[in-house]
């Protein structure tokens, strides 16, 4: 009487499992060898390398708009006497000033839901927990916080317009096209590096003498944060700050602000 064994014995030899499944995986791996060397190159040609003129961050509609009108003709002759009645009315001017040059776009812009004038960190809508800060925007809920001290108003007025500019880069979208480079340093320090770019630009016309001499002091790497390499990191070097802070001075556009197109070493 034949068993289960003598039929095994009897039924046709069938191909080993790897010798069906070893052409597959060595294509599979061929394949996946020409797509690793090639993927700078891919990646450059579908625009999602870092610093790629096709990404969708540095094709952005909003670098198709003009000179962003810089005027705030409503400042205080002295804006050192009441540092608080000077960001109250530079946030006017921010709004007037973004709104009429996202309108040069077709985009529609909404102020901060909230700009927080705060005494110390912990009266912030967020980034309570982070290291010192100047000033921080909360993109979920779109506030915008300044710490204010008892020293000259004009770095308060420039920490005040590059956490707008975080605001305008929220709202306008180019914030949430990141590709590969999201929450990454990389992808921070083109965000950081933009946003002074563009406070440069809208201040340009305010206070031209003590912008320069600002983005002077940036480039000298004399602030202590600048000195801090996680600051760095997440922020670009002092030199390159200053490079983007001239750039938005001297040409007043978004356009010139995008750091989304250029070579890694310009947002190092």
């Amino acid at each position: 009487m034949n068993g289960p064994r003598d039929w095994e014995a009897h039924e046709p030899r069938r191909a080993g499992v790897i010798r069906r499944v070893l052409p597959t995986a060595l294509a599979f791996v061929v394949i996946l060898s020409g797509l690793a060397y090639l993927r700078g190159d891919l990646r450059e040609l579908i625009g999602t390398a870092p610093g790629s003129p096709h990404s969708a961050a540095a094709t952005h509609r909003l670098y198709e708009t003009g000179p962003v009108d810089g005027r705030c003709e409503t400042l205080p002759e002295e804006i050192d006497a009441d540092i608080r009645a000077t960001l109250r009315t530079l946030t006017g001017c921010l709004d007037r000033m973004w709104a009429a040059t996202l309108a040069q776009a077709d985009l529609a812009y909404s102020p901060p839901a909230e700009v927080r004038l705060v005494a110390t960190p912990e009266e912030a809508a967020c980034g309570i927990e982070d290291y010192d800060w100047a000033g921080i925007y909360c993109p979920d809920g779109r506030v915008v916080n300044v710490l204010v001290e008892d020293r000259r108003a004009f770095p308060m007025m420039f920490t005040l317009a590059h956490e707008y500019a975080h605001h305008v880069q929220e709202i306008s979208g180019i914030a949430g096209r990141r590709g590969p480079e999201v929450f990454d340093e990389a992808w921070s320090r083109r965000l950081e590096l933009q946003a002074d770019c563009m406070a440069a630009a809208t201040l340009r016309i305010v206070e031209p003498r003590r912008l320069r001499n600002l983005s002077r002091l940036a480039g000298q790497d004399s602030g202590t944060q600048s000195q801090e390499p996680a600051y760095r990191q997440s922020h670009g070097s002092g030199a390159n700050s200053a490079r983007w802070m001239r750039r938005g001075q001297q040409a007043g556009t978004v356009e010139a602000c995008n750091t989304w197109a250029a070579p890694a070493e310009q947002v190092s």
